[in-house]
């Protein structure tokens, strides 16, 4: 019989071999931002991805929404969504439907629309090198589209990130 704690290395250590980084438990907090190159942010239609920095970062909330913010350096384009809806798709990219979407200055609270079609944000585990990030969404026939490819730096700051280990039974 398996010790819980072989049980539970077991299970996290496959979730982060799966690609999940969001694969922890639900209502654990945090945040993690990478870099890369900006390969497009538009926002209601209008191309800005010369502006953009090529940074997103994802936080967890306690009530279960997660969102990713992508800048041009002033402002942040927000896509947010719900833990509940991350699933894995192909075996190795992450995928959460979004539920609503921000532009606005840096520091301010976002305001939401969220009559949104269409809509998720998908990433490949950036804890495995070089990935993708990027999100989509229709709000009134206009297009909402950021997508970064990571440098394949570690995240940081890295606080979800739990190194899989085996114990011995």
């Amino acid at each position: 019989m398996l010790d819980k704690s072989v049980i539970a290395g077991l299970l996290i250590s496959s979730a982060l071999v799966a690609g999940m980084p969001c694969a922890a438990a639900a209502d654990q907090t945090g945040s993690w931002t990478v870099t890369g190159k900006c390969k497009r942010l538009i926002v209601r239609n209008e191309k800005m991805t010369d502006a953009c920095t090529g940074e997103v970062t994802q936080t967890r909330n306690a009530d279960g929404t997660v969102t990713f913010r992508f800048s041009d350096g002033r402002n942040w384009l927000t896509f947010r969504g719900k833990q509940a809806t991350t699933k894995l798709w192909q075996g190795y990219k992450t995928v959460v439907d979004v539920d609503g979407v921000s532009f606005g200055k840096v520091g301010e609270d976002p305001e939401f629309t969220t009559k949104v079609g269409g809509a998720q944000c998908s990433l490949g585990a950036p804890y495995r090198g070089v990935g993708i990030v990027g999100c989509t969404a229709t709000v009134s026939f206009q297009m909402w589209a950021a997508t970064v490819e990571t440098d394949g730096r570690l995240p940081m700051p890295d606080s979800e990130y739990i190194r899989p280990t085996l114990s011995k039974p």
